[in-house]
């Protein structure tokens, strides 16, 4: 299920947002075994202690905040990612206004069997855009989730590189970290730029390029 315009660019920024002593939440992709979900919280607002049964991972778009993980603090801001391992107590405070994406696994069908963040450290914030390199002539992507129900990578394309079209088994997020993408779902193209994110929707032939720069995206696939 997707809640939001696919084949369009988005700024979450102005698609979701919380007035003074608010916590707003807003679930944009929903499959049975995964999801994702918008979070912005205002200056000094909290989400409690809660122990989730399955990973989550979350992403930084706007503002800082700090993650308590079993009383361990990590400071989340702009551009950082961090993931959270099954049955780990943590809160979520902001600093200033906090917004997030949220990515998150459902327990079922043995979908949590397979190993995450293949290089990286858990629960440790990092910054996404700096996770791959760009190289001359070349696409480069690393995984940091593989699983069968979800994969969330790290890709970066050197301008005049592309990826033919081609379909993908679940709905996809892209969050343009650097630069701008040129898209094209079902032949109509259309150009998101470093803050946009935008649904490919499965099923449905699309094809990326780096057609006037350089530049890198997250892209979180979520199948059914």
């Amino acid at each position: 299920m997707v809640k939001i315009e696919v084949a369009k660019p988005i700024n979450f920024n102005e698609l979701i947002t919380s007035k003074e002593a608010e916590v707003v939440s807003m679930r944009i992709l929903n499959q049975s075994n995964s999801y994702i979900s918008l979070f912005s919280l205002a200056k000094d607002e909290k989400i409690t202690a809660e122990a989730m049964l399955g990973n989550r991972y979350y992403y930084c778009f706007n503002g800082n905040g700090e993650i308590f993980i079993e009383n361990n603090k990590k400071v989340i801001s702009n551009g950082d990612f961090l993931e959270i391992t099954a049955n780990h107590n943590y809160s979520i405070e902001a600093r200033d206004n906090l917004k997030l994406i949220e990515i998150g696994e459902k327990i079922g069908e043995g979908n949590m069997e397979n190993k995450t963040l293949k290089m990286l450290e858990s629960a440790s914030a990092f910054n996404l855009a700096e996770v791959v390199e760009y190289q001359e002539g070349k696409i480069v992507s690393k995984n940091l989730v593989a699983k069968p129900n979800l994969v969330m990578t790290i890709m970066s394309f050197w301008k005049g590189e592309s990826l033919d079209p081609h379909k993908a088994p679940g709905d996809a997020l892209v969050t343009v970290l650097d630069g701008e993408g040129k898209y094209c779902v079902d032949g109509k193209p259309f150009v998101v730029k470093k803050g946009e994110s935008a649904v490919l929707p499965a099923n449905i032939p699309h094809a990326v390029e780096a057609e006037t720069e350089n530049f890198k995206m997250l892209l979180i696939l979520v199948k059914e």
